[in-house]
């Protein structure tokens, strides 16, 4: 599901907060939250487990507020830092990415603590998101009784502790890569265990600490920056790696670039009471700050031998072998209504795509885009595959199957098998190469339609000859679905298909005058068909047999005939 949020209405929601609201809670597989470009003036929690937001680009997909510490609360009294969040993640699994998030309050010396991200659940991962602010742009920690209660309902299953300042051990955590973080004062601070990749950290020009951890003294490990880059707006020497929220703040960099705006000390004592430790370290510095003669001298330098022992798995794997710089595969369906997913109100129908996730074992994730009554022409027109190419990432898959209704007259979606069709394919091949996706094309599957000796006819023209001629031309790998299904039919024969098809008898559920339908399938078929298709990935394409040889025939009536269900 991919939900889109537009200002201009073009989506379903105006508002980030509308789709993270009307999201479905958990899953297998994320929803995903898709915010085109535009600034977005509002505050968000995001209180769902197992969502995906992406925004259109970094850049151009803006979320502000100017929430501050000196406004006044409930109470009349000033609200305090935890209160004043643009964006704030209570749900676990949350993924976030390409995104800026702001608060515009402004400088801290005027308005106080004033936070641009508040990331409060657990396995959260932010990815080309902008955090930018002044004093306490991002806190990575849970939430207190009075946050709890100023969000509720949107509480989520984040942690809750009495106080955050002496924080007790936690268990969650947050991965940050090709991030770009900016503030001042302890801008990146809390007691999660996180791990930062290749992130830039910016200081601005007033100076001050990148980092204030507060992390519990028997938590093994608290902030981790590797491979980061710290530079900054202020003058050389004004931007310190750190100081120590409480006594046991830990804090590690590890091959990072450091400019002459880092401070030669490297970490600051925060009072004489919370001082750095051998818990503040630095391995691998390069660039301007690379040497470490200078840095504080309570302040760790690390070995070799103890920088390896920082990895992914041992920072923030957990129990559970959470692997966030490993993003799990997502299958991308496009097509149409064979593919598509039914509500429950329609059942037993059932595309085959809605069949996939309950029979994959690897950690895949399965976004079933398909609609009734698209062709490959009409599913471009309206936008989808735009949505699809924005939340594409290497290691996924782009799942294209159309035919049926390209095969209609209706110039809103008819293609030509020889020249539109395989030109409208292309689109969707050159769209997952972008992102590093690979496109798999897949031949339609058959209807339930035999002669009168029983045997199964194939009724789709010059349609699946074209997908198998693109997929060659274009080296792209082919699932013959048309080839498979045939074999499958045949094999259960006139009777024996009216199961896998919705043939169902006056007085079933959903359909109480019955229905007699040979293009759609129900849950058992959906479900063999897309063993078929698992099957047909998993083989070489040369091992794949020839069906037996049947005359084509025109499919209009049938076309026609099924041509409401398919719209």
């Amino acid at each position: 599901m991919i939900i889109i949020v537009a200002q201009d209405g073009s989506g379903q929601y105006t508002s980030i907060q509308q789709a993270v609201d009307a999201a479905p809670d958990g899953g297998r597989s994320p929803a995903i939250v898709l915010v085109r470009a535009g600034v977005y003036r509002e505050r968000v929690v995001v209180h769902r487990d197992n969502l995906r937001i992406v925004g259109e680009s970094a850049d151009n997909t803006v979320v502000t507020a100017s929430a501050c510490a000196i406004d006044p609360g409930p109470d009349g009294q000033p609200q305090g830092t935890f209160q004043t969040a643009t964006f704030m993640v209570t749900g676990h699994n949350v993924e976030v990415e390409n995104l800026t998030i702001r608060n515009d309050a402004g400088d801290g010396r005027v308005v106080g603590q004033a936070v641009a991200v508040y990331a409060a659940g657990d396995r959260g991962v932010w990815r080309h998101v902008r955090m930018i602010a002044h004093q306490d742009t991002l806190f990575c920690g849970p939430l207190m009784p009075k946050v709890a209660d100023r969000i509720a309902p949107r509480q989520g299953r984040a942690e809750v502790v009495p106080s955050v300042g002496d924080s007790p051990l936690t268990h969650s955590r947050q991965y940050f890569e090709d991030c770009y973080i900016q503030g001042d004062v302890d801008f990146i601070f809390g007691p999660y265990c996180c791990w930062f990749e290749r992130c830039t950290l910016v200081m601005n020009a007033r100076g001050g600490y990148y980092t204030a951890a507060n992390t519990p003294e028997p938590q093994p490990c608290g902030l981790v920056f590797h491979a980061c880059t710290l530079t900054g707006e202020c003058a050389d020497g004004a931007a310190f790696l750190g100081r120590p929220w409480r006594r046991y703040a830990r804090t590690v960099f590890l091959n990072c670039e450091m400019d002459a705006r880092v401070s030669p000390q490297g970490f600051a004592d925060w009072d004489d009471a919370t001082p750095v430790t051998e818990r503040c370290a630095e391995y691998g510095t390069t660039g301007a700050r690379a040497a470490l003669s200078e840095r504080h001298p309570k302040q760790r330098r690390l070995s070799a031998m103890e920088a390896r022992a920082y990895t992914v798995p041992q920072v923030i794997g957990g129990w559970d072998h959470w692997r966030p710089d490993r993003p799990t595969p997502t299958w991308y369906l496009c097509g149409d209504s064979t593919m598509a997913d039914y509500p429950a109100e329609r059942a037993p129908m059932m595309g085959w795509g809605q069949q996939l996730q309950p029979l994959l074992n690897d950690p895949i994730s399965v976004q079933n885009l398909a609609v009734n009554g698209r062709s490959s022409k009409s599913f471009i027109d309206e936008g989808r595959l735009w949505a699809a190419e924005r939340c594409l990432r290497p290691g996924d898959r782009l799942i294209v199957s159309f035919s049926h209704n390209d095969e209609k007259a209706d110039p809103a979606r008819h293609t030509d098998p020889e020249t539109t069709f395989p030109q409208t394919l292309g689109q969707y091949i050159d769209a997952a190469r972008r992102h590093g996706a690979e496109p798999i094309l897949v031949t339609p599957i058959a209807r339930r339609l035999f002669d009168g000796e029983g045997r199964l006819l194939p009724t789709h023209g010059a349609y699946p000859d074209a997908l198998r001629r693109t997929a060659k031309a274009r080296g792209v790998r082919l699932v013959d679905l048309e080839q498979a299904t045939m074999r499958l039919f045949q094999r259960e024969g006139p009777e024996g298909t009216k199961r896998i098809f919705c043939h169902l008898p006056a007085g079933s559920e959903h359909y109480p005058d019955g229905l007699e339908d040979n293009s759609h399938l129900q849950a058992d078929g959906a479900a063999l068909v897309a063993l078929a298709f698992l099957d047909g990935l998993a083989s070489p394409e040369d091992d794949m047999p020839t069906p037996d040889a049947a005359p084509a025939v025109d499919a209009g009536d049938l076309i026609a005939r099924e041509d409401s269900v398919m719209t």
